[in-house]
């Protein structure tokens, strides 16, 4: 920038300055800017402050009903993003979820870390656009409650630059939220008991139905909450809605009977979301332990085979139950390697098991798998995977890469959270890989002795 001023006063001393042409040039060279940016090296100090003023007008957007943005993600949008940057991300990076025509990134950004301030905020924005612009990420994970409702609104910021700004399309992007919670909004000073007494007195939610003041699945809170959300946001429709934790909050106090009672009222109410109202394409459960607890803990095992079943009661064959959120990591692996879920194969087949994996029963039940936590919020930075099989160098992208190796066409995602443009870098180095062979993943799973490499440091630059 100081070069900059010395060649404009020499020109202007020189009487050769044209204010015109100069202003020209500098727009075209923040636009270039501005379309490179992500592969560029942003240190903390002005990844805070880059960007900001565009932030800070599209959040504000966010907390008013006017001008959503219309549309959700389509076979045509998905595609045209996977294509985008076909040279820097390996095809076999997206992937098709069973029952949509979409192409999903194997990858997406979730949004539940960081503290309730406007710094995380333009954090949270930076990562999410330039996760974007890299080509590989087009999934975006939120929920109601993440930092008080300000992850939805810094989302909802980050979407309206993409589409205003920067020319994509909201049908090439996948966006999902949640709703159980009862929390305060931080933005406006509302205090989670003030929510409280809103859900009953304005919307009508028995206070019964309020789970310790804490959490509801009625469909009263429920469509209160997903209105919320798409102001938050700023969209007309969400591709993705979850319940959020609802066995692990309810199930326990109020016994499985009436648990499954209330998810069947729920599931009939965000099946009309989808059919008459249009305001999600699809719901789902995002979970922390029902769907990876064994049978014997009956408090808290859900069985996934029964859960598709009360929604195919509801919606039929085309029900619109397609997702499930579960963590999965190098140290939570339960999806994959114990046999806690009910199959809902018949029992003549050849290769029946009266249990099965989550993966598989979720296979079975043509129910699509989003992992969440790969990293356990950096604990698993503390778990070396070797070079030489998941060929990535940055520790992170290992991780990455195993999650999305993990042989099963039911899993679609695997949520990351990243709040800078170094951790965008290295974690997003696994886009431009395949992911493992079958074998390969099998092999690497085999007890073994095996040389370990150095970490290395990726420059991407």
């Amino acid at each position: 920038m100081k070069n900059q001023i010395k060649i404009i006063n020499k020109a202007i001393k020189l009487n050769s300055f044209n204010s015109q042409n100069f202003c020209a040039k500098n727009y075209q060279q923040k636009q270039k800017q501005e379309e490179l940016k992500h592969t560029h090296d942003i240190t903390d100090d002005f990844y805070e402050s880059y960007r900001k003023e565009i932030f800070q007008s599209l959040y504000k957007s966010g907390l008013n009903n006017e001008n959503k943005i219309k549309g959700f993600a389509t076979k045509e949008g998905t595609l045209k993003y996977s294509q985008r940057k076909s040279d820097l991300v390996d095809p076999l990076h997206f992937n098709t979820p069973m029952r949509e025509d979409l192409k999903l990134s194997s990858v997406g950004i979730g949004t539940y870390t960081g503290a309730p301030e406007q710094v995380d905020d333009l954090k949270m924005f930076n990562a999410i656009c330039d996760s974007v612009l890299t080509g590989g990420v087009n999934v975006i994970d939120t929920a109601i409650n993440y930092r008080y409702m300000k992850s939805e609104r810094s989302v909802g910021a980050a979407v309206r630059h993409l589409v205003e700004n920067l020319e994509y399309g909201r049908d090439e992007l996948f966006i999902a939220s949640k709703g159980g919670y009862i929390i305060d909004d931080a933005d406006n000073g509302i205090p989670g008991s003030v929510q409280l007494e809103q859900l009953i007195k304005e919307a009508g939610v028995p206070k019964e139905e309020i789970i310790t003041d804490l959490h509801s699945m009625h469909p009263k809170f429920l469509d209160y909450m997903i209105q919320k959300s798409l102001n938050n946001i700023g969209v007309e429709t969400l591709d993705l809605y979850y319940l959020h934790n609802s066995a692990e909050q309810q199930m326990s106090l109020i016994g499985e009977e009436k648990y499954y009672d209330k998810l069947k009222k729920s599931f009939e109410f965000l099946q009309e979301q989808i059919d008459i109202k249009k305001t999600i394409k699809a719901y789902g459960m995002a979970t922390w332990l029902c769907f990876r607890s064994p049978k014997s803990e009956e408090k808290i095992h859900t069985s996934l085979h029964k859960v598709t079943e009360i929604a195919k009661q509801i919606g039929g064959q085309n029900h619109g139950f397609k997702y499930i959120q579960v963590p999965i990591n190098v140290m939570m692996p339960e999806a994959f390697c114990e046999k806690w879920q009910e199959t809902s194969e018949d029992p003549s087949s050849e290769t029946y098991e009266p249990e099965v994996f989550l993966l598989r029963a979720a296979r079975q039940n043509q129910v699509n798998v989003i992992s969440s936590s790969p990293l356990m919020q950096g604990a698993m930075l503390n778990v070396p995977l070797p070079s030489d099989v998941f060929k990535c160098k940055n520790l992170g992208a290992k991780h990455l890469q195993f999650m999305r190796s993990i042989p099963s066409p039911a899993l679609i995602s695997t949520l990351i959270g990243q709040k800078t443009n170094r951790h965008t870098k290295m974690n997003l180095e696994v886009i431009q890989y395949p992911p493992l062979e079958v074998e390969e993943f099998w092999e690497f799973m085999t007890p073994k002795e095996r040389q370990q490499f150095p970490e290395e440091t990726i420059d991407l630059d």
